[in-house]
């Protein structure tokens, strides 16, 4: 059996021409299941040559176009040919193109025109970078590139550099385009939204002044179950708040709109989230964090000094006097969890307590229920009836944060990833995946190319 893969070009006058791309012959009798259909690298080939005949039509006839003048109709003269790399998502593809000189009518420029600049301004489609970019921000790039070449008709596979500074040109691009998009003409009505803040480390690289930097992450959902993530660098954000704020909108919020945050009590994430929020806001402190603070305690005080079967009582009493702090905060009064707080305490700067218990392990216990009794008088006003808010469907913790950590963070920039990044890498790539992930890069990708004009370059 013998086949051959034809391509078929109408051109805008009606003249056709076919092309032959590939031709093969495969036994007719004694067929194996390797020889059905066509390998990987057959269809490679025919995808390569298909890519190549198709890109040199298109240029040609744009080049056509552009050799007629807009103003007079004359034909522009010919200065020189010249040959254009352009790298598709089908490999890169030279192509030979002309360059005019400008027209004597001189009414639009006195430039000399070259129509490949002007179709191909980044040498490259703009699937072709959304593709490497949306892969290089979900693996490791020497990784994402390997797979690229593996499956796609890749004469060479893209470098790590190239991968990189695509990726993050791509997030700067983004991160424009939410400042720039505009709203929904007219959004569906909403009752409320919840927004939880908090702020995160990565580890930085050397030549960094510091360790580690903040990373901001906030996860916005509204009554209707819909769901947006955000992430941002503050030292390398372009205005941070704005773009939360068009976060919370693209959900439908409006200056009437109540907007709940939530956050650990921190200053940086609840500022973040409070002045964001177009509508009214509400802080809520997350119940994790305060929980967590509880058990700090709890665990301190397990360590009780075990004796005489007095010992073991004493610190049985302890031990149900930190769940009632629990218990009382839980339900939303702070203020009795103070008062037993401060009676704990005292019980413990009594006389018998100090002969009792050893200097460290009463020095210790001290510290950390006077740090809880800090913690809580801080945020006094953000604590709320947690179980009448859980039965009611209210949101009272940053858990979908903590996912949104695992999925954007750790899976790519800590955890088993041995990296170090620079803040304004690490803001770019988060900007990306932050797109993946809400599944709007496609959309702000076009989007931003369409209200981006391409300024065209000088030729030489």
């Amino acid at each position: 059996m013998k086949w051959r893969v034809l391509l078929e070009l109408t051109e805008a006058i009606g003249n056709v021409e076919t092309r032959e791309l590939a031709s093969g012959r495969q036994p007719a009798i004694a067929m194996s299941p390797a020889a059905i259909g066509l390998t990987l690298a057959e269809g490679k080939s025919v995808l390569a040559a298909m890519r190549t005949e198709l890109v040199q039509a298109q240029a040609d006839g744009y080049c056509l176009h552009r050799r007629t003048c807009s103003h007079c109709g004359s034909r522009r003269a010919v200065k020189d040919w010249r040959t254009r790399q352009l790298t598709t998502l089908f490999g890169a593809v030279q192509v030979e193109a002309p360059r005019f000189n400008p027209c004597r009518c001189g009414v639009a420029s006195r430039r000399i025109v070259s129509p490949m600049v002007e179709m191909m301004p980044d040498r490259c489609t703009p699937e072709y970078e959304r593709v490497l970019t949306r892969m290089g921000s979900l693996a490791a790039y020497g990784r994402a590139a390997a797979l690229m070449a593996e499956f796609l008709p890749l004469d060479n596979a893209p470098a790590i550099e190239t991968m990189r500074r695509r990726t993050l040109r791509v997030g700067a691009r983004l991160e424009q385009q939410v400042l720039v998009a505009k709203p929904l003409a007219s959004p569906p009505p909403i009752q409320s939204i919840a927004v939880s803040v908090d702020g995160f480390h990565v580890k930085s690289i050397r030549s960094y002044q510091m360790r580690s930097f903040e990373v901001m992450l906030a996860c916005a959902s509204n009554d209707r179950g819909e769901h947006q993530l955000f992430s941002s660098v503050p030292v390398e954000a372009d205005r941070q708040r704005q773009q939360l704020s068009a976060v919370l909108r693209e959900l439908g919020a409006t200056p009437a709109t109540p907007v709940t945050v939530l956050s650990d009590g921190a200053e940086g994430p609840r500022f973040l989230g409070e002045t964001a929020s177009p509508g009214p806001t509400r802080h809520v402190l997350d119940w994790f964090h305060l929980s967590m603070r509880v058990q700090h305690v709890a665990q301190t005080a397990r360590s009780w000094p075990r004796g005489a079967k007095e010992d073991l009582q004493q610190g049985d009493v302890l031990a149900k006097k930190i769940e009632r702090i629990r218990w009382r905060l839980w339900h939303g009064r702070p203020k009795g969890a103070l008062d037993l707080i401060d009676e704990v305490l005292q019980e413990l700067e009594t006389p018998k307590r100090q002969v009792q218990l050893t200097a460290a392990y009463l020095k210790k216990l001290t510290g950390v229920l006077r740090d809880l009794e800090t913690y809580v008088s801080g945020q006094f006003t953000s604590i709320i009836n947690y179980a009448a808010a859980r039965r009611s469907g209210e949101p009272i913790s940053t858990t979908p944060t903590e996912s949104v950590v695992h999925r954007l963070l750790h899976r790519r920039m800590t955890a088993k990833q041995q990296m170090r990044w620079s803040p304004r890498g690490a803001h770019f790539m988060l900007k990306v995946r932050t797109a993946v992930m809400n599944g709007t890069f496609e959309r702000d990708h076009i989007a931003h190319g369409q209200s981006t004009p391409r300024l065209r370059r000088r030729a030489a």
